[in-house]
């Protein structure tokens, strides 16, 4: 385990290096885990899954329009790597930063289809995340960040109507002490639509901060469509949004990007793989994002679970 010391202080070239090997050394451990542990399953696929009575299936296209959907039960162990670049007022606030975020999903299914418990942690790691200090200036810093966790209770009618509510958790767990948040609690709730060829919809969060000032509270959530094409293509974007109570600061980006699920291995090991691009039509005025580069790595295992 990395020291807070080693995570945090100035970037530095080295500090690149060190930061893209260890993402290209986790997105690789990650797939030749899923991979082999997709070679553990039968190798009929009319088989049934000893640990789950839903295999994954091998229908790319099924496959994308599951992980569109944030009501599904669909096991992903999920990377997100975003490349960032910032602008402002305050000095030093022309920059780029990196963030790697692991992303998994854990869905229980519950008997006669009454809707999926998912839990989907975000764990990220940030290199070169800009922050005005005390002085007013912008400094940069390598950390682990704080710990994200969506609880979530969903369903996807007939008609193609998504619903889901939950609560969103923030944990201070970040090792740069001016990039740690708050203790932070709040309900989720999101309203969609999938069909065969279009899956969108709209997630929102209220979230309180504690202990702190009665208005340091945050709006966020994730706007998203996708538009299915065939061999598991699609196009659209998820971009991330939020307001602050606080602050009174709106960042909110518009999004275009691509996806496609590929078929990896003997035992036919589905990861999909992906890029978007956002650019913020508003952001902070001292310091705020001008465009994100989003790429994805999402390989899909079987639940080693039964239903609820």
């Amino acid at each position: 385990m990395t020291s807070d010391m080693e995570l945090s202080g100035e970037a530095s070239p080295l500090g690149f290096v060190r930061f893209a090997f260890a993402v290209i050394a986790f997105a690789t451990l990650t797939l030749y885990g899923s991979v082999s542990y997709a070679e553990d399953e039968p190798a009929d696929e009319k088989a049934p899954n000893p640990r789950n009575d839903a295999a994954v299936p091998n229908d790319k296209n099924a496959i994308a329009a599951e992980l569109s959907n944030p009501t599904a039960a669909v096991m992903s162990m999920k990377s997100l790597l975003d490349i960032t670049d910032f602008k402002g007022t305050a000095p030093g606030a022309k920059r780029a930063s990196f963030r790697y975020t692991f992303q998994p999903a854990f869905p229980f299914m519950t008997k006669k289809n009454k809707g999926n418990l998912i839990f989907r942690p975000a764990i990220p790691v940030v290199f070169g995340e800009p922050y005005v200090n005390s002085a007013g200036n912008v400094d940069t810093a390598v950390a682990f960040g704080n710990i994200g966790l969506d609880s979530i209770f969903g369903k996807t009618f007939s008609n193609g109507l998504m619903v889901l509510g939950g609560v969103n958790t923030v944990f201070p767990t970040s090792s740069k002490p001016e990039l740690r948040a708050d203790w932070a609690f709040g309900p989720e709730a999101m309203i969609g639509y999938a069909s065969k060829k279009f899956v969108g919809g709209v997630i929102a969060s209220y979230i309180w901060e504690f202990p702190a000032a009665p208005k340091k509270q945050i709006v966020a959530g994730q706007y998203f469509w996708w538009i299915n094409l065939e061999e598991g293509w699609q196009v659209g974007s998820s971009p991330v949004w939020s307001y602050s109570r606080e602050t009174k600061v709106t960042t909110f980006p518009l999004g275009i990007g691509a996806r496609k699920v590929v078929i990896l291995g003997k035992k036919k090991q589905p990861v999909q793989l992906g890029a978007e691009a956002w650019l913020y039509a508003a952001q902070a005025d001292a310091l705020g994002p001008i465009w994100t580069i989003r790429i994805t790595i999402a390989p899909v295992i079987p639940i080693p679970w039964g239903k609820m």
